[in-house]
């Protein structure tokens, strides 16, 4: 199970106001090893007055988003709720079109609410706003404010330029403070596996960031919106020096779809894929060099299958770019228009070969993550066929059957009592399972509260455990 803590359970992030000092590394220091304090301190008064003169340029494009929506009335997580009163939640939102009132924000912020409001900065009115689109895969939604009053737009930058240890501002409504501005740097790029959305890119900042913040800024230091702030790690619920933000090449394109579509269309290629591990690799005879992720089965009647692709394939190039992660080669593949040919080069029994597969559009199950996705979704688990290479790597036989967890929610029954990622599920109600459509068979009678029976298999060891059959969402 992940370590992180997605906002996406915080209802938002935020940032608290710090006060930075730096040292300009080109500054020489004398020969006792010392910088000049005189000089030291100009280069902090610098740094404080750009950061100033950016938060003042991209303050009015960030707003607050309050939500109201009635509670269901079995709903056990928020026990001193009255039902009929209805839930709410508080996040961040970025102005993207002034003129038509277009706000970028976070799908989980906005998510199963009623009523959408819309709060400016020094500006205590409360403005209605409509859902245009939503794209939980990548967990972004756009809206639209009506009737609003003169706004100012965020400038979108290009996150692919960002560099590792730039400085960053993020802005956004921590605990409802709006207009909270945080500074920071990029700590990483191309952070995956998080455990937020199907399609991951994260940029990982230091930048302070806690509830309420989801949907915010996070901009560089032209004040450009490099990053739309979603989730954190965390074992206290709170800041703790790890925060995630969608990188802007990624919101460009669903940003876009949805206001012209209200939907996200994306690509299918038709197979499963999975990292190489040392094991893998000297099992499949590579160098000890050779990076590249391992295509462990290949969908019928895909355009993987059609355009010649194979099981035991090693992927190690999409479009001449080097491929060495999965997560980064799905989200490029789901991310091409349909209809267009991509050139992915494989490592097969020792010797390179080059295939154009056309892609397709895919539906939401083909997207990597086999299986009933609205009951994943109530269940708050992914599951997936144990494939060979994934049985080799257990030393489970080639007989076994079951299904893998390959994501869980923190915060979902299942988890809070105990199942992991990477459990085996081998029954679920006393009725074996390989499929999906297994699991959905055998939960088809059971109704929300219920007990739900689950046979497990964790490092070579049988377990049975149960947790309650969640409401549907």
């Amino acid at each position: 199970m992940k370590s992180f803590t997605p906002l996406y359970y915080l209802l938002g992030l935020s940032l608290s106001l710090s006060l930075i000092t730096a040292c300009n590394p080109k500054e020489a220091p004398d020969e006792t090893g010392r910088v000049d304090n005189k000089s030291a301190q100009k280069i902090a008064d610098d740094l404080g007055d750009d950061f100033e003169e950016i938060a003042n340029r991209v303050l009015p494009t960030v707003v607050s988003i309050s939500t109201t929506q009635k509670m269901p009335a079995d709903e056990t997580h928020a026990p001193f709720m009255d039902p009929e009163q209805g839930g709410g939640g508080l996040g961040s939102g970025v102005i993207i079109d002034a003129e038509k009132g277009y706000i970028l924000t976070n799908n989980h912020v906005i998510a199963d609410a009623n009523e959408i409001a819309i709060t400016l900065q020094n500006d205590t009115r409360r403005y209605e706003a409509a859902v245009i689109g939503t794209d939980p895969p990548t967990d972004l939604a756009v809206l639209q404010m009506k009737k609003p009053p003169r706004l100012q737009a965020a400038v979108l930058g290009d996150s692919n330029q960002l560099k590792v240890g730039e400085w960053v501002l993020a802005i956004g409504s921590p605990f409802g403070l709006d207009s909270t501005v945080t500074a920071g740097i990029i700590s990483a790029k191309s952070r995956a596996e998080v455990g937020v959305a199907d399609f991951e890119d994260f940029l990982q900042t230091d930048a302070a960031i806690n509830p309420g913040n989801s949907g915010g800024a996070l901009v560089n230091t032209q004040g450009e919106l490099v990053g739309i702030n979603t989730a954190i790690a965390t074992r206290t619920m709170g800041y703790m020096g790890i925060g995630f933000a969608i990188p802007s090449a990624m919101v460009k394109r669903v940003m876009q779809e949805l206001i012209t579509q209200g939907k996200v269309t994306r690509s299918q290629l038709g197979v499963y894929i999975e990292p190489i591990d040392a094991t893998l690799r000297k099992g499949l005879k590579l160098p000890e060099d050779q990076e590249g992720i391992l295509v462990s089965e290949v969908i019928p009647n895909t355009p993987a299958s059609e355009s010649g692709f194979q099981k035991y394939d090693v992927i190690i190039g999409l479009n001449d770019q080097n491929v060495t992660r999965v997560q980064s080669f799905r989200n490029q593949i789901a991310l091409t228009s349909p209809g267009e040919k991509v050139k992915i080069q494989v490592l097969r029994q020792g010797k390179a070969v080059t295939l154009t597969p056309q892609l397709r559009e895919a539906n939401t199950a083909d997207l990597g993550t086999p299986g009933d996705n609205a009951m994943a979704e109530r269940l708050g688990f992914q599951l997936e066929p144990l494939t060979e290479a994934l049985k080799q790597q257990l030393g489970l036989p080639d007989s076994f059957q079951g299904l893998a967890v390959t994501e869980i929610e923190p915060q979902s029954n299942a988890a809070q009592q105990g199942l992991q990622r990477g459990d085996i599920i081998t029954e679920v109600n006393q009725q074996s399972v390989s499929s999906w459509p297994d699991v959905v068979k055998a939960l088809e009678q059971v109704q929300p509260g219920d007990a739900v029976l689950v046979n497990l298999v964790r490092n070579g060891q049988n377990q049975i455990m149960a947790f309650k059959m969640p409401a549907p969402r």
